[in-house]
């Protein structure tokens, strides 16, 4: 009896084993099993009491998924019919997808909720869907484990005492996205609060277009961090961005920016600034998102995933290396 109980035991943990490898292996949604219900023990930080009717989510959950050499293509493919696969089957839980076009060549998910309870039926579609359709585990597990070499998840809480014109913002019509996390020095996020302040008061004044949201991380990085999310309508607005950092330098005889700068150094160490490109065939957007433009977001129907075997790369691959300015980040401020 002992004997048997051991083999029930090792079938039990066995079991846990495959099941928390799967969860792992999942693309977006292990994001919200594991980032988002540990941040849920935790207390977020005081926000504007003001009500949000527009602009970005409150919360923001970001997937990097970083691409093993020559994997671009089979990742994409594979990847398209798991989307056309939720879209068929009427799955409830969403996201954008977004490939690098400066950095290492990764892939970016980003899931939009408004609220806890958004989260929640996410997390309860996604368990329903999994018991409904088992292939889907193995499918996105085979997706990372080929195609993958290193993942990152980041959650983030909107900060609405900071950002540039943020509730102007639509992630619909979002085509590429301009991404710059921050590291900040612990006990001086006031200082880069100022910074974020003194700039967008800048581009302001600069009558910049493009507008800019600011996240805090809760879960996922080294804290306290923030990110800094710009999405654009086409890499065209990136004229915006470099045009605003050409005010700011001649603001008040450069004052300003000297003064940003000065901030900086007090407020935080590093900065991350990648652009994306948004993939609507590898998307799957809620039916409100997609139609605003149908034409972009609802890809083909297909009826399977493509066979496991190893294909050549019919698409060039993603650059590795960054342009020169302006889409390099700055230093040492912050400009999103």
């Amino acid at each position: 009896m002992a004997r048997a109980g051991g083999s029930r035991v090792k079938a039990r943990r066995k079991a846990h084993t495959k099941k928390t490898r799967f969860l792992e292996g999942l693309f977006v949604f292990a994001a919200i099993l594991s980032a988002l219900f540990a941040a849920s023990a935790r207390p977020v930080r005081a926000q504007d009491s003001k009500a949000q009717s527009a602009g970005p989510p409150k919360f923001l959950n970001m997937v990097h998924q970083e691409l093993k050499p020559g994997r671009v293509w089979e990742y994409d493919e594979l990847e398209a019919s798991i989307a056309r696969i939720y879209a068929r089957e009427g799955i409830t839980v969403y996201w954008l997808e977004l490939e690098s076009i400066t950095g290492p060549s990764e892939v970016l998910y980003l899931n939009l909720f408004d609220s806890s309870e958004d989260l929640a039926k996410s997390e309860k579609a996604l368990s329903a869907a999994l018991a409904a359709h088992p292939e889907l585990a193995q499918t996105q597990d085979r997706l990372l484990q080929e195609n993958t070499s290193s993942g990152t998840t980041v959650l983030g809480v909107r900060r609405d005492d900071m950002g540039y014109r943020a509730n102007t913002i639509d992630f619909s019509k979002m085509r590429a996205l301009r991404l710059s996390t921050v590291f900040a020095h612990p006990g001086y996020e006031r200082a880069f609060m100022e910074t974020v302040w003194a700039l967008s008061e800048a581009s302001q004044k600069g009558n910049a277009r493009t507008a800019w949201a600011v996240y805090e991380v809760i879960s996922g990085l080294p804290e306290p961090a923030f990110v800094i999310v710009t999405p654009m309508q086409s890499l065209n607005e990136m004229d915006d961005v470099f045009e605003a950092g050409q005010a700011l330098k001649k603001a008040e005889g450069g004052a300003v920016e000297q003064h940003l700068q000065e901030l900086a150094r007090i407020a935080y160490g590093t900065t991350d600034t990648r652009l994306f490109l948004v993939g609507p065939k590898m998307s799957h957007v809620s039916k409100e998102l997609a139609a605003s433009d149908p034409d972009f977001w609802s890809p083909p129907t297909a009826a399977t995933p493509p066979p496991a075997a190893t294909r050549a790369e019919k698409s060039p691959a993603r650059p590795n290396a960054a342009p020169a300015s302006p889409a390099a980040p700055p230093a040492p401020a912050p400009k999103p």
